[in-house]
């Protein structure tokens, strides 16, 4: 199957993309609302729920637009490269979780539906989020190193 072809058959299986299909691909976040197919020899996510996957689409918006100064680009249009995607999905859920459910210093998230709802139980709007601490764990998070070639 060739690109052309894979992205065709996955915009007609996934009626509702998830925002954060990499950060649940890297199995660093878990959520109540994905749904996990697979198509071609690759895994992917949709979400369930249209509301939600409005939510989560609104925080990653949000949270891209503040990376922008931190990894110096000019314009944030959409997704990141896949690096600094990872970075900021994973690490922006992290930062998230420790903010809304306090000084927790877990590697990942079990329910990234759950969280964003404690969100907006105690924040009420995602432009209320205190972003500058979230671009701490965006930053400090390591996504995995880069292979070496083998001798």
């Amino acid at each position: 199957m060739d690109e052309q072809e894979y992205k065709k058959a996955y915009s007609e299986i996934n009626n509702i993309r998830c925002v954060f299909e990499k950060a649940l691909c890297s199995l660093a976040c878990q959520c109540s609302k994905s749904q996990q197919f697979r198509l071609a020899d690759r895994i992917a996510y949709g979400c369930r729920s249209s509301q939600a996957q409005q939510q989560c689409a609104t925080f990653i918006e949000h949270l891209r637009k503040q990376t922008r100064f931190v990894f110096k680009l000019n314009e944030i249009t959409g997704p990141l490269p896949h690096n600094k995607e990872i970075r900021v999905q994973n690490g922006g859920m992290l930062g998230l979780q420790k903010l809304v459910q306090g000084d927790v210093e877990r590697e990942n998230v079990e329910d990234i539906y759950m969280l964003m709802q404690l969100v907006v139980k105690e924040y009420g709007d995602m432009n209320k989020l205190p972003y500058d601490v979230l671009m701490q764990s965006v930053m400090s998070y390591k996504a995995r190193p880069k292979r070496r070639p083998r001798k």
